[in-house]
């Protein structure tokens, strides 16, 4: 026997009866009827005619899949079946307006009534968003990618894992609720690839139980800005918003539909720096440097974003005398040929770097990193006493070490002297912090960020960067020399220097990244090429 058509009056009670109830159970109950029969109601109630609320995806007026030549777009998520944060929503639609920008948006499906029901109701989407819905595979420019078909489960704790090749050696963006970047690894000489998350522009919606709840805490309104210039190159970074939808993206702010330049940024993380290999695109793309000549033009990134705090980390390699390879014959004999056996001549140029990089609006910090800490370690061996090159430099700073201990003060730190000593007047007003000290910026966004940790040493005295992301605060840290994003654990990224042919030896993901940090405790990574850091 067919069943029987249910009437457009019944189907709509039944969509009035769950809103004034809340619940499938009780409207179910309410009609004197099973809930398997009521879900039955409300998906033909939803097949036959468009809630008030949302549209269906099959709507969606896709286009076919094409490589743009230039352009700025806005990527970001949407969750089936969700409101949108109108504020944000509005903020995005007047910065698109403002950059000429496309805004692209990648919907993905949680179906809640599977934990309720177990019935599976068709993907909606609100009207307004449906424009721009994009759910495909789309070439931004040359070698980043739009992977708007992932369909990432919102509550996956890990929203990159096994994404790292789908998209071969491009770069590409995936639409999910949380914040996520990594950099997949290449081979020696090319640009490292990233894949990143864009950030969601509906609200949290999830099922109250285990992974709704951890997903509910890292779910992260905003989007991914991509920029592809004319040069093919381009240049991605997640913005995301504030609780009221506003937003900050470099030097522009977009609050209340309004856009608005030439705000400062609260910090910036730089590459580490290892002054002595510091290459001259490096040193002029932040600073504006000439390092002939020490001297700042003042159009540098800094001078863009005016952060009230710049962090310096592992300030000199000191490759002069490093641990890894000073009893290798063939590497001092390479520092020889270079004219880089020094230890001295190693800190000054990572002090006249560090005091030209100042600006009178900006704190340096110096963080106490792992290659700093090797100059303590070579004043500890006693090889350093006759070491021809070197013996004099040797004596004169364990001298001064000597006296400090001779007076209890344990503050006392070798290399911030070394380092001092070659620009006294100018280093003066340097922070320089101990080991393990804590530098906390934003705290008035109550989530602080902790900057004194260039992670060499993990949670526990472990040797694990990412184990960090454990500890009470947000970090921002250094070391890896990849740029990565997990949970509240920022890393920069260092690229490949002159000096650093000893890590070469295979696939590697080495890339100049920084961190920038808005004064809303906001942030995102920066990742320059070809002497640009933004298109």
């Amino acid at each position: 026997m067919p069943a029987r058509r249910l009437s457009e009056a019944v189907l709509q009670e039944a969509l009035r009866l769950l809103e004034v109830h809340g619940s499938k159970r009780a409207a179910a109950a309410a009609l004197g009827i099973s809930r398997a029969a009521f879900q039955h109601r409300i998906t033909r109630a939803q097949e036959s005619k468009d809630s008030p609320e949302t549209g269906p995806a099959s709507e969606v007026p896709f286009v076919p899949a094409q490589l743009r030549k230039t352009g700025v777009f806005l990527l970001t998520a949407a969750q089936d079946e969700t409101a949108i944060h109108a504020p944000l929503w509005e903020n995005m639609q007047a910065y698109a307006a403002h950059r000429g920008a496309e805004i692209l948006i990648g919907g993905f499906t949680y179906q809640k009534g599977l934990f309720e029901d177990h019935a599976v109701v068709t993907a909606r989407y609100r009207p307004e968003l449906i424009p721009f819905l994009q759910p495909r595979v789309i070439e931004l420019g040359p070698n980043i990618v739009w992977y708007g078909a992932a369909n990432i489960l919102p509550t996956t704790s890990n929203p990159l894992a096994g994404w790292q090749t789908q998209t071969r050696e491009k770069w590409a963006v995936f639409p999910h609720a949380k914040i996520a970047l990594e950099t997949v690894p290449v081979m020696p000489g090319r640009r490292p690839k990233q894949i990143m998350t864009s950030g969601v522009v509906t609200l949290p919606n999830y099922v109250q139980r285990n992974a709704g709840q951890k997903a509910e805490f890292h779910h992260t309104l905003g989007f991914t800005i991509v920029e592809v210039d004319g040069d093919g190159d381009h240049f991605g970074r997640q913005v995301s918003a504030e609780p009221d939808g506003s937003f900050q993206d470099l030097d522009v702010r977009v609050e209340g539909g309004q856009v608005s330049e030439g705000h400062r940024v609260k910090a910036i993380n730089p590459p580490d720096m290892h002054g002595e290999h510091m290459p001259q695109e490096r040193a002029s793309l932040i600073w504006d440097l000439d390092l002939q000549t020490m001297t700042c033009g003042g159009k540098g990134l800094i001078d863009v974003l005016r952060p009230q705090y710049q962090f310096v980390d592992d300030s000199f390699t000191f490759s002069a005398r490093n641990h890894h390879t000073r009893d290798d014959p063939h590497e001092k004999a390479w520092r020889i040929a270079e004219g880089n056996s020094s230890v001295q001549e190693n800190i000054r140029a990572a002090s006249w770097i560090m005091a030209a990089a100042q600006r009178p609006w900006c704190r340096t910090v110096h963080k106490a990193s792992n290659h700093n800490l090797a100059l303590d370690r070579w004043l500890k061996d006693a090889a350093g006493a006759s070491d021809p090159g070197n013996a004099y430099y040797w004596h004169h700073l364990n001298s001064v070490w000597h006296e400090a201990i001779r007076r209890g003060d344990r503050d006392f730190q070798i290399h911030a002297y070394a380092l001092q000593q070659e620009d006294p007047g100018l280093l003066a007003r340097v922070k320089f912090l101990r080991e393990g000290e804590s530098f906390l910026i934003c705290g008035q966004s109550g989530s602080p960020i902790e900057c004194g940790l260039h992670s060499h040493v993990g949670a526990r005295g472990s040797r694990s960067a990412q184990s960090l992301r454990r500890i009470v605060e947000r970090v921002n840290a250094g070391h890896t020399h990849e740029a990565k994003i997990v949970d509240g654990l920022y890393f920069t990224g260092k690229g490949f220097d002159a000096a650093d042919a000893f890590a070469q030896r295979g696939p590697g993901g080495w890339a100049d990244a920084l961190i920038v940090t808005y004064r809303s405790g906001k942030r995102s990574l920066v990742t320059p090429w070809n002497g640009k850091w933004r298109g």
